[in-house]
């Protein structure tokens, strides 16, 4: 440090953060996880019946990525409360059925509901104040092939 200059040191946020193992690195409850996945995976692996080599192709398949998995965590989260959420979320989802006749009744008295609230208004169109055209003054229109255009069908051009 040189006088009347002062050095300044940026402390990474997880420095001394509570709750982790190796310089913040892994969350404490992650790394529980981990050995505990670990210890319940090894026993199955050495359980099995198989040659050294089939045991060592089924850790390197089966365990290193579910530790890295376990360890890692999933969005913030870790590997147990997401697959209780994932539970959670498979027994409360909704299921989409066809609607019945108490579906259809419901949604014919809120169309009802919303009708009357649209009258109640009075403004914009269909209310009080909106003139409306009388059905008999209306013409019968075509539509052209070119432009897709409404015209009247009454209407001829001029030679």
């Amino acid at each position: 440090m040189r006088k009347g200059r002062v050095d300044i040191y940026t402390i990474p946020p997880n420095f001394a953060e509570e709750g982790t193992l190796f310089s913040g690195r892994v969350r404490t409850r992650n790394a529980v996880e981990t050995v505990i996945l670990v210890f319940f995976l090894l026993q199955a692996l050495l359980a099995l019946e198989w040659e050294m080599k089939a045991k060592i192709y089924a850790g390197v398949i089966v365990l290193i990525p579910g530790t890295i998995f376990s360890i890692l965590g999933v969005q913030g989260e870790s590997l147990s409360s997401f697959v209780f959420h994932f539970f959670c979320y498979l027994k409360k989802r909704r299921l989409l059925t066809e609607p019945d006749g108490r579906d259809r009744l419901n949604r014919n008295r809120r169309l009802r509901k919303m009708e009357k609230r649209k009258k109640k208004r009075g403004s914009g169109k269909g209310g009080a104040g909106y003139k409306q055209r009388s059905q008999g003054t209306e013409t019968k229109t075509k539509r052209s092939k070119n432009t897709g255009k409404a015209k009247p069908e009454g209407r001829k051009k001029k030679p």
